[in-house]
């Protein structure tokens, strides 16, 4: 293969399509490219195509379903040594018909935990973890004091106020490395269906109770590759920039949150970006993006349609 073949860019729009819980995988042919992997639907982008077009024509081709209101997750790029792919992925809820394969592939209907079970392209990975986040991501409020006396009614708020199976970001900047162990031991024996993330220097015993780590904007630009103990464990992070959006699409960082959009109480000197402001950064982004700042459950909407994919807050969760 001549250089000119193996620089060439694949653009591909992939649809993350789930219903009750399930996503919808189909199972490569044997003598395709990745044969006998599965993989998410989709298919390529036709040059001067738009993608959400082509989204809308590759689903209907190949599954026979009419695709409504697809929400933008995020941009991949993958480098095999005969070509490299560009995955533009959308997260689809609402559709009509039955799915069928319509080129002959079999489909298959999978839980999202299940996900991390079968053998996908390598490209198709980080859609995986993709697929487990939510479209809301809470964030704990600080103890009143830096004590363990502060624990019980913190512990006691945060186990009745939190979603089933929400993910939930504890962070207590004034908390000492003992207190914010304990803190995230005994929420997760309180409440061991939620998804706990820890703050990115949290000490290493707090490991077996949490999904991931959460960057701040300062530690995300000072880190020059991240680990991952486990395919199922996630890392976020906090951008309020162009420079920090494309530093954590670098390092593969899965999500980030983006403010602050309005005013919060919690951050009064914090540079306001507003919904514009927002937009221009989230939709320039290649990670899915959590709109942070003066959020409530209401702005879930407006922050999809200003290219975000979710929103975080405190007290709304």
């Amino acid at each position: 293969m001549n250089s000119l073949n193996k620089n060439k860019i694949v653009v591909v729009a992939v649809g993350l399509i789930i219903k009750d819980g399930q996503a919808l995988l189909a199972k490569r042919a044997e003598h395709q490219h990745q044969g006998g992997r599965f993989e998410f639907p989709g298919g390529k982008v036709a040059a001067g195509e738009l993608v959400t077009v082509a989204l809308a024509r590759e689903l209907y081709e190949e599954l026979g379903i009419h695709i409504h209101h697809p929400q933008f997750i995020q941009r991949l790029t993958y480098h095999y040594p005969e070509k490299t792919v560009r995955l533009h992925v959308y997260r689809i809820e609402s559709f009509e018909g039955e799915p069928v394969g319509r080129e002959g592939q079999p489909l298959h209907w999978v839980s999202l935990p299940q996900l991390f079970e079968l053998n996908f392209p390598d490209a198709n990975c980080p859609i995986v973890r993709a697929a487990q986040l939510p479209q809301r991501y809470s964030v704990t409020t600080n103890l009143i004091t830096t004590e363990h006396d502060a624990l019980p009614a913190w512990l006691a708020e945060q186990s009745i106020e939190k979603e089933t199976d929400a993910w939930v970001y504890v962070r207590l900047p004034n908390a000492s490395s003992t207190v914010y162990e304990t803190a995230i031991k005994h929420l997760s024996m309180l409440r061991p269906d939620l998804h706990l993330i820890a703050v990115w220097d949290a000490p290493e015993s707090v490991n077996e109770f949490i999904r991931g780590r959460h960057l701040t904007h300062n530690a995300l630009l000072a880190q020059t590759d991240l680990t991952r103990p486990s395919e199922q464990y996630f890392w976020f992070a906090a951008c309020h920039d162009e420079i920090s959006l494309a530093h954590a699409a670098r390092l593969g960082v899965d999500a980030v949150t983006l403010g602050t959009v309005l005013e919060t109480p919690t951050h009064p000197d914090g540079k306001i970006l507003g919904w514009d402001g927002f937009a221009q950064l989230a939709k320039s982004s290649d990670v899915p993006v959590y709109a942070l700042g003066g959020m409530q459950p209401k702005d879930l909407t407006e922050a999809q349609a200003n290219g975000g994919f979710g929103v975080a807050g405190m007290r709304f969760i």
